[in-house]
């Protein structure tokens, strides 16, 4: 039997994906997370306390954290700063072990930063105003889960998700799942049990085993370039905001592979690519205040408002199947292609709150203290306001609301000084998202960081290096039928921050 792929079934599908796309290839809270999941980016001097620079400022890493720090400033200064990074994940599925790495270079940070002092002697000492490039979050990993004698198939879920479809609907209605399972013949018809045509199943026996191979390629990273102002008040208070643009950008490549253990399988093996970039901007604004209580200690505060940005998903699957013998009588390999799906839509990501203290040891050192408070519950989709779309996701968000939970933050860093050198380390921790009982939740991301520099009038050099540890879980396909897959990530990140002072 040769499956019906008609021009009319093909050309109705084109127009579900132009104006109801989300319905094929729905937003998840996973998607959410992932473009709230930011951290200060910063410079070589501030990651080398760990970030913990909220009430220290007169560094271009302070935009990330607290805008006011940006007062405190008492010169012009242009600085860029280069990162080289290594992303390594360790996976564990059905009990099987594997690892992936991959390096990145790239600019961390740059800014141009601009002091004016004042001519009239007043109480307002200077202002300060620039734009700063601050890289929040990178998306490039390599990752992959392997297992061998799996009991269940991707194809199991895609049976699942067909209940209740005649065979003539699947590629209008699933045309980027169950529909090219049944034109490669992943997936049949319970006929003539089901006289409706409406069941499926698995071309797996009940029972047969297979080993998985998943792999995720992912490319991208969420930055901010933010223009501020910023004031100092008789050098005791340090006021500053800022409005950042936000740039997203994430490519992803999934490719899931399948093999039957057993010979005497007809379907041999499959192979299921899934590939989706999506792209956008926004804005952001941020407010802050330092306070000098002494000349040994300040203290700072300052919130984050959301992110509020307008994305834009471009995404195709593709399904490739070989049996031993052919099951339409002609073909014994087939190779299905969705046509490209595009859905614009809006993600507002939680607001923050950044609360932080410091003790200065005169001109010797220092310790800086930061506390952070992030709600994610509270990130949110949104229709697109380019388009005219009644659907109000208010499923995703409820999901959203009852998987994550607020996350308190600490980051802490020293730095001692000898002449014109200086030497830094420093902690951070930052809970899982997910609420306690979820079965994704992993573990927390932990910071160690340590560095040095050196500074002279007009010229500094800063060398910092973070080693950051987490746990991520997920499923590979639907959970009613995929083992968890358990990924243990460490990120090694070396910046060099070279600043000029006229």
């Amino acid at each position: 039997m040769i499956r019906p792929r008609t021009f009319f079934s093909r050309s109705f599908s084109a127009c579900v994906l132009v104006c109801t796309a989300f319905f094929t290839q729905a937003q998840s809270e996973e998607d959410a997370l992932r473009l709230s999941t930011i951290q200060p980016g910063g410079t070589a001097r501030s990651i080398g306390i760990a970030n913990a620079f909220g009430a220290l400022g007169a560094d271009a890493g302070s935009i990330g954290i607290n805008p006011g720090g940006m007062g405190l400033y008492r010169t012009s200064e242009i600085s860029i700063t280069p990162s080289f990074e290594v992303n390594s994940v360790k996976s564990s599925y059905e009990g099987a072990l594997s690892s992936d790495s991959k390096s990145r270079l790239f600019f961390n940070n740059i800014a141009l930063v601009f002091n004016s002092p004042s001519k009239s002697g007043g109480d307002w000492r200077s202002t300060t105003f620039g734009v700063v490039y601050d890289r929040k979050a990178t998306h490039h990993w390599s990752r992959q889960a392997e297992g061998t004698n799996v009991r269940f198939s991707i194809l199991d879920g895609f049976a699942s998700d067909a209940y209740g479809y005649y065979t003539n609907e699947l590629l209008d209605n699933l045309p980027y799942t169950s529909g090219l399972a049944y034109q490669a013949w992943g997936i049949d018809p319970r006929y003539p049990s089901d006289t409706l045509n409406t069941e499926y199943f698995a071309t797996l026996p009940d029972g047969a085993l297979v080993s998985q191979v998943h792999t995720i390629e992912t490319r991208g990273s969420t930055n901010n370039t933010s223009f501020f102002f910023s004031g100092n008040y008789m050098d005791r208070l340090y006021i500053g905001a800022s409005m950042g643009i936000v740039g997203f950008r994430y490519n992803s490549t999934t490719t899931h592979t399948e093999t039957t253990m057993d010979e005497a399988v007809n379907l041999k093996d499959l192979t299921w690519k899934e590939n989706l970039l999506t792209t956008g901007n926004g804005l952001e604004v941020k407010i802050g205040a330092v306070g000098r209580i002494s000349d040994r200690f300040r203290a700072g505060i300052a919130f984050h408002s959301p992110m509020f940005t307008q994305l834009n998903d471009v995404y195709n699957t593709e399904l490739r199947t070989n049996f031993t013998v052919a099951p339409d009588s002609l073909n014994r390999s087939f190779d299905e292609q969705s046509i490209d799906g595009i859905f614009n839509y809006r993600v507002h990501s939680p607001w923050r709150a950044v609360f932080s203290a410091a003790f200065l040891a005169g001109t010797h050192g220092l310790l800086s203290l930061d506390y952070e408070y992030t709600d994610y519950s509270n990130a949110r989709f949104r229709a697109s306001n380019k388009l005219v779309d009644p659907y109000d996701f208010a499923a995703e968000n409820r999901v959203i609301k009852a998987a994550f939970r607020a996350v308190h933050s600490v980051r802490v860093g020293t730095e001692w000084r000898a002449g014109k050198w200086y030497v830094r380390a420093g902690f951070g921790i930052v809970p899982n998202a997910y609420t306690n009982g979820e079965v994704r939740q992993a573990a927390a991301m932990q910071t160690y960081a340590g560095g040095f520099g050196y500074r002279s009038e007009h010229l500094s050099l800063d060398l910092g290096v973070n080693v950051i540890n987490n746990g991520y879980k997920y499923y590979q396909y639907d959970p009613s039928f995929a083992s968890l897959t358990t990924e243990d990530r460490s990120t090694v990140r070396s910046l060099v921050t070279v600043a000029f002072r006229p």
